[in-house]
């Protein structure tokens, strides 16, 4: 099975020459990769058909699943609705992924301020980052 990873990058020279080694380092096969946007970020998408073997994938998702520090929220259609109504209809002169809006979304509803993310998406949303 597939992945795609979604990553925010910055437009600049060499850029995309560092994600992909630090990806080649972590011994990530990747399948297919793009970029997509202008301006000063774009959105990278990586096909990757292994990412630290299936056994560790599903550790991980174990793990969040038990830990009840973690909440998983899945996107419904009334998410989607509200993610695209609230902020992809209302920002369309940013890049905003459907990813970046169900986030955002979920944040707002849960009055949740901070978002631990080097996305600058999240600070024109009005969420503060913390790096």
């Amino acid at each position: 099975m597939a992945v795609d990873l979604v990553i925010d990058i910055d437009n600049e020279p060499g850029a995309l020459a560092r994600v992909a080694a630090a990806i080649s380092d972590a011994g990530v096969n990747i399948a297919a990769a793009t970029c997509l946007g202008g301006g000063e970020h774009a959105e990278m998408h990586i096909l990757v058909t292994r990412f630290r073997g299936a056994n560790e994938g599903l550790r991980f998702l174990d793990s969040l699943y038990q830990d009840p520090t973690h909440d998983v929220v899945f996107v419904d259609r009334d998410l989607e609705r509200s993610a695209t109504d609230r902020w992809l209809r209302k920002c369309r002169d940013h890049p905003l992924s459907l990813a970046d809006a169900a986030s955002f979304e979920v944040m707002r509803s849960r009055r949740i301020r901070k978002a631990l993310a080097l996305d600058e998406h999240f600070g024109l949303a009005g969420f503060e980052r913390v790096p």
